[in-house]
């Protein structure tokens, strides 16, 4: 097997094709005999940043997150294109929930029970969450728009939540009516990054079905692990007290089901 030496350090400098390709596959596990090459390498300052230079140019280009007011719904418009993808998969799974459960696609969250409390881990204190959430309205016709807060939906659509989270977590989705307790929807994870916000069958939607008037969606994050009972997280919304607690994040949709579909609000 060939190793690093001073041959292959100068095909590296150089940028030889071969000599990069071989060593970006060698160097993916450890190597003893290469890292008592680089050891033993005399040379001021050889250590100190071109050993490490070209040996970083040999991993794959770190891509960054996009922002969630940059990215488009590509994947949503892939997640219901065809027959077999999520999307119908889920429409089909609960159309009968759907019409017995007051026209929601989203499955009841069953409350999550009590969890042993063992020995300290050693990780001081609950991390701090992010959350932000943006919604799109799937059209009939399988169009997608974006949903600006305060917009008026159609009953004939369905919505689809996006969501970019600073770390795992889990969520809790309700639904509010006009003059009505919040009411929940489901309970899902949450990934670092930024996604579409799905359940054990795939992408989820909320359909307006029957819908009318104000309505307000709620996506309350947790760390991992520190979800309380939905019950006292729909009292304390009812009550408006959920921001004391810091180590949640709330997300408030408020929007129009009515007869006038696709339209954003006006500028005050």
């Amino acid at each position: 097997m060939k190793h690093l030496d001073a041959e292959a350090l100068r095909a590296l400098s150089a940028h030889e094709p071969e000599a990069v390709a071989y060593f970006r596959e060698h160097l993916a596990h450890p190597c003893e005999e290469c890292m008592d090459f680089l050891a033993k390498v005399p040379g001021p300052g050889l250590l100190d940043g071109q050993v490490d230079a070209l040996l970083l140019q040999l991993a794959p280009a770190r891509q960054e997150e996009p922002r969630l007011d940059e990215v488009g719904f590509a994947r949503v418009r892939r997640g219901m294109r065809g027959p077999t993808r999520p999307w119908l998969k889920v429409g089909a799974a609960v159309a009968l929930a759907a019409g017995l459960a007051g026209l929601m696609l989203l499955p009841r969250a069953q409350h999550p029970t009590g969890r042993e409390t063992g020995a300290w881990n050693g990780v001081k204190g609950v991390g701090r969450l992010a959350l932000e959430m943006s919604v799109v309205a799937r059209e009939p016709d399988g169009d997608l728009r974006r949903m600006d807060p305060g917009a008026i939906a159609s009953e004939d659509d369905v919505l689809v939540l996006r969501y970019h989270a600073t770390e795992a977590g889990e969520a809790l989705l309700f639904q509010q009516r006009d003059g009505a307790a919040p009411e929940l929807l489901g309970r899902f994870p949450l990934e670092a990054g930024t996604h579409e916000l799905e359940g054990p069958q795939g992408l989820v939607g909320i359909s307006l079905e029957g819908e009318s008037g104000p309505l307000a969606l709620w996506l309350v994050g947790f760390p991992s692990g520190q979800v309380p009972p939905p019950d006292e997280v729909r009292d304390a919304l009812t009550r408006g007290d959920m921001e004391e607690s810091a180590a949640l994040a709330i997300n408030r949709f408020e929007l129009q089901v009515g007869d006038h579909a696709g339209q954003n609000p006006r500028p005050r």
